[in-house]
């Protein structure tokens, strides 16, 4: 339901007609996508027709992979047509050919624009191992659910986990064939520049991505330009004029990289550094009044007792963040634990609940994202799960700069409400898929429920 223009701030009047004409642009689109598929479903009942034309007439008869002029016949017609490549064609007719004759639910989702193309792919892409129809279409049921409310890229990742419950032993023998295709490969691009190809195991390889990933981001730590992603960045000199890192982070992976390869170990970036560096960590627990210097009450190290204060305050000066644990005024047992950066467990709670930036639509991993409070900190918002949202940098700027306003509805749900006043729910996805039940996604959160922790 679209908002009252009177009810919107004047600013954002163009911006939501804007984005209502968008949102009718994308489903006449949806439309005229579908209407291709059935078109290239069409064209494919002509080319059986074709092929059984010249089987009567005793042509293409004795082929080993069968007669398949009739099929180029028709590619190469749409595609000189169309002016698009033999592969975009062939795409299109096995799309099509998929929507009509196994996925009749999708192909009514994208005609009536619930879907748009690239969501009706992930649907059939993710849903090719299946071979039973019963369970197909137990499938197509639920993927559709996610479907209308969520980014292609995520229907994709959910169609994979979803084929993968629902008929795991075809899966196993699909992902066992990908792995028997691994492989590397090396070309030369433009004068002095190459590519190196790997073809490998998906969690290698992200395991590989991640790793140079770490190393080139403790590298900016240590004295390398911003973290940026967009090539050509650079970086101002340090306070003292001195020259530093410019590189890309883009750069310094390539770097690292090679450094490996050829050496077993980021030689080049010195010994010692931020790559190889380990910290010891102590927890102290300081009173207050001792912190400041007013009173004598001892600071505890822990598993070990009591240390001077004077140590105390210096490893307080040096440390880089604090938390402030609210006691049990005669007990002394700990009831609450406040600060701004969540802590490491608190992180990997919201980590694993979120899993990627949470804004709509975006799908930067949680490693790449910051731990925002829903409620401004400075307004009081706590450190806890429920008001901490994974958002990207982009993001976290962009709500906090502009009217885009946030609430956590509990479990794990987010509300986005637009500066034209649309709104947006984002369930956090689930970690485990129980395809005998009804999906996460689908529960109503209950604003009573405690946070996990």
């Amino acid at each position: 339901m679209n908002p009252s223009p009177e009810l919107i701030d004047p600013h954002w009047v163009r911006v939501n007609e804007l984005v209502a004409r968008m949102a009718q642009n994308r489903a006449a689109m949806a439309r005229l996508h579908a209407e291709r598929a059935e078109m290239c479903a069409e064209a494919l009942a002509l080319v059986e027709d074709r092929v059984a034309q010249r089987e009567a007439a005793g042509t293409g008869r004795g082929q080993p992979s069968g007669d398949r002029i009739p099929l180029r016949e028709v590619i190469g017609e749409i595609g000189a047509a169309l002016r698009v490549s033999d592969q975009t064609v062939q795409h299109w007719l096995g799309d099509g050919a998929a929507l009509v004759s196994a996925y009749s639910a999708t192909l009514d989702a994208l005609r009536e624009g619930r879907i748009d193309e690239r969501h009706a792919s992930a649907i059939i892409d993710g849903g090719a191992p299946i071979v039973d129809d019963d369970v197909r279409g137990d499938y197509e049921t639920r993927i559709l659910e996610v479907a209308e409310h969520e980014t292609a890229p995520l229907v994709r990742r959910y169609a994979e986990v979803l084929a993968a419950r629902l008929q795991p032993d075809v899966v196993d023998e699909r992902h066992g064939s990908a792995h028997e295709r691994r492989r590397s490969r090396f070309y030369d691009l433009e004068p002095g520049l190459s590519r190196m190809q790997f073809d490998l195991p998906s969690t290698l390889g992200h395991a590989v991505y991640d790793r140079i990933t770490q190393m080139a981001t403790a590298l900016e730590g240590a004295g390398g330009s911003e973290a940026t992603e967009d090539a050509g960045a650079e970086a101002d000199g340090d306070a003292e004029g001195e020259a530093r890192d410019s590189r890309t982070r883009d750069q310094r992976r390539v770097d690292i990289f090679c450094d490996l390869m050829l050496c077993g170990a980021p030689t080049a970036h010195g010994e010692g550094d931020a790559l190889a560096a380990i910290r010891g960590t102590v927890q102290v627990t300081i009173p207050f009044l001792t912190l400041a210097g007013l009173g004598d009450e001892p600071a505890l190290l822990a598993e070990h007792g009591p240390i001077d204060s004077v140590t105390a305050r210096r490893i307080a000066a040096d440390a880089p963040e604090w938390e402030r644990v609210l006691v049990h005024p005669h007990t002394g047992e700990p009831i609450a634990v406040d600060r701004y950066r969540p802590s490491a467990q608190q992180r990997r709670l919201v980590n694993a609940r979120d899993q990627h930036c949470r804004w709509p639509g975006c799908r930067r991993r949680a490693e790449r994202c910051d731990a925002d409070h829903t409620i401004a900190y400075a307004d009081g918002g706590p450190t806890c799960a429920k008001n901490l949202a994974l958002l990207c940098r982009r993001h976290h700027v962009l709500k906090h700069a502009s009217p885009w306003r946030v609430l956590q509805l509990g479990a794990g749900s987010l509300e986005f409400t637009s500066p034209t006043g649309r709104v947006y729910r984002n369930d956090a996805p689930p970690v485990v898929q129980f395809v005998s039940f009804r999906e996460p996604w689908l529960i109503p959160p209950d604003p009573s429920d405690p946070a996990p922790f």
